[in-house]
């Protein structure tokens, strides 16, 4: 678990102290439990606005939208078919949580200020449909909504208190679940570098619909205890102020993660509460609590205070890897090399063209590599080298030609499928996660290894428990092989260059890749770095590893390569063994210089 997740989990008691404490205080008072009850209420929503913000960095200012799905939902089957609370709102949540898939579907297409207008105007068509339906009553919404009731105890007042907020407790625990799994490294990863992530296995797609449709469903569940707690829906109380508090909410706590949100949402309702008095000032008001915040606490509330305590606990991710229990140090061929008879080749590329306008950046590419080489693929400048290898990892599109991995035509693909066959990758300018730790970066790559889903994150299933040891182990493994263990808890954000360079290596071998590019890793390298990147290499390539490398280090390229393809205005001019290309006279004039 991270140091965030670690930080949230830890503040959560203590919230959960304050709750306590505050229901026996003002057990007694009618409009302070009423507060108390709607800062639970609030924080439910709140928390899957949080994630979706914080986590996977995805603004929505519609939340309102889905709260008003499961509040309409939960008032019209109960007091129309007479329905029960508990099956009304699992129906208004599955609603809720149904329309954030077709809304993270649409958002899709859209970044920054043009998302958050998106789902404003989801917001806005939610609310017009309410005011506009006469089977909800229209602009009077729906009334005489019956109290929750579970045998002989009727949900309203006091008890509404408590159960809204076991219902929060219930939330942040299955919240808290899904960002320690394999669908949390995701979203960070996501957040962190969408591309990256991508690469690295990740569906960035249908990860971001993932999330906005969880988000949805919290939204849409705290709406039915609305309905259910207040007897009343209207088009009023679901519209876009609903969505501003609930994003004040997330800013003030902490974006990311549960315990953030609980207290926003909880802060916010006392303010309404006592905003009454001052209602034309309350817009004041919150206006000078975010400059506050974001003055005093950039993080939120919350998240920075949780970061102060954990910088004076000096506390890091994980112990040092040495101290845990080891796994074997040699690691895997290649899943796709392992499973049953190795392909007779692992990529072929046939008359490859990657056009930008038009300019044709590669044309006309063509080969094929063997299991278990070291190719290196060299040239000039703008040669095309990382547009060949954006091509095969699905980055961009191909004008013509295909790209085959181990016999399947993968041409069109995303790179979160080729990732899947056992391809991966490093960068140009290495692209780290910089957010998250070194081990996380390094789990984050094993994404494809872990055979888990979201259900089984949200649950805590024994498949999760797996998946995260397989991640945990293959990483530690990793980190073992390139000698990273030291730093294995320091965020990637404040490595140095040339580590920087080898926790994308890692990362990119925790998949258990068939094939793996590696683009100029020796650029910017000091003289014993380069030695240890040679070893690296070439036990790589002792283990049975296929491997494809950029570099413009000619002496390390002729001392490691089984063979150099040699490209110029992207196109192939030598392909062959390394002293026949160093000796090609073309080569020599287009790349290497004069012979000597």
């Amino acid at each position: 678990m991270s140091e965030r997740l670690r930080a949230d989990a830890r503040a959560l008691p203590v919230l959960a102290l304050a709750v306590v404490a505050y229901g026996f205080a003002f057990h007694e008072n009618a409009t302070l439990v009423q507060a108390g009850t709607y800062g639970a209420i609030y924080a439910i929503a709140a928390i899957g606005l949080s994630i979706l913000l914080g986590n996977v960095a995805q603004i929505s200012i519609g939340q309102a939208g889905f709260f008003g799905v499961g509040a309409y939902t939960l008032a019209y089957v109960t007091t129309n078919a007479h329905w029960n609370f508990v099956p009304a709102a699992l129906l208004g949540t599955a609603l809720a949580a149904a329309l954030g898939l077709a809304v993270g579907v649409v958002a899709l297409r859209f970044r920054g200020h043009y998302l958050a207008m998106a789902t404003l105007a989801f917001g806005l068509i939610v609310v017009g449909v309410f005011h506009q339906s006469a089977a909800l009553g229209g602009a009077n919404g729906i009334s005489d909504v019956p109290f929750p009731q579970f045998g002989a105890l009727t949900i309203s007042g006091l008890a509404a208190y408590w159960f809204s907020w076991a219902m929060v407790a219930l939330v942040a625990v299955v919240s808290l679940n899904v960002l320690r799994g394999r669908t949390g490294r995701a979203f960070e990863a996501l957040r962190n570098d969408e591309l990256a992530a991508e690469v690295a296995g990740v569906p960035t797609r249908r990860t971001k619909i993932l999330a906005f449709a969880f988000a949805g469903a919290l939204a849409g569940f705290a709406g039915s205890i609305d309905a259910g707690y207040l007897g009343l829906v209207t088009p009023d109380t679901v519209g876009v102020q609903l969505s501003i508090d609930l994003l004040l909410m997330v800013v003030l706590g902490g974006v990311g993660g549960v315990s953030g949100a609980i207290f926003g949402a909880a802060l916010i309702s006392i303010v309404n509460l006592y905003g009454h008095d001052l209602e034309n000032w309350r817009f004041v008001i919150y206006g000078v609590l975010v400059i506050v915040v974001v003055t005093l606490f950039p993080g939120g509330i919350v998240g920075s205070l949780g970061r102060i305590a954990a910088r004076r606990r000096g506390s890091r991710e994980a112990p040092p890897i040495e101290q845990q229990s080891r796994a074997p140090a040699a690691p895997a061929p290649g899943r796709a090399a392992d499973a049953g008879a190795a392909p007779i080749e692992w990529l072929r590329v046939r008359d490859l063209v990657m056009r930008f306008g038009g300019l044709a950046a590669v044309d006309g590419v063509s080969f094929a590599l063997e299991p278990g080489r070291l190719t290196s693929l060299i040239g000039p400048n703008g040669a095309g080298k990382t547009t060949v290898f954006n091509a095969i990892c699905g980055i961009g599109r191909v004008a013509s030609g295909s790209i085959a991995i181990a016999g399947r035509d993968v041409t069109g693909w995303q790179p979160h499928r080729i990732a899947g066959l056992g391809v991966a990758r490093s960068f140009q300018n290495a692209r780290l996660f910089a957010e998250m730790t070194v081990l996380e970066n390094v789990m984050a790559g094993a994404y494809r290894l872990e055979d888990t889903s979201f259900v089984a994150d949200l649950l805590a299933l024994p498949a999760a428990r797996r998946g995260e040891r397989v991640a945990r182990e293959r990483a530690r493994e990793m980190l073992r092989l390139l000698d990273l263990e030291r730093i294995a808890a320091v965020p990637a954000k404040e490595l140095a260059f040339g580590d920087r360079r080898r926790v994308e290596l890692a990362r990119a071998l925790a998949s258990e890749p068939g094939l793996l590019l590696i683009d100029e890793p020796a650029a910017g390298l000091g003289a014993s770095e380069r030695a240890r990147l040679r070893d690296d290499l070439l036990g790589l390539r002792a283990r049975g590893m296929t491997l494809l490398l950029i570099e413009h280090d000619m002496r390390l390229v002729m001392e490691i390569s089984d063979r150099v393809m040699v490209l110029r205005f992207g196109t192939l001019i030598a392909d062959g063994l390394p002293a026949a290309v160093r000796a090609d006279p073309h080569v020599q004039a287009a790349y290497l210089g004069a012979a000597g």
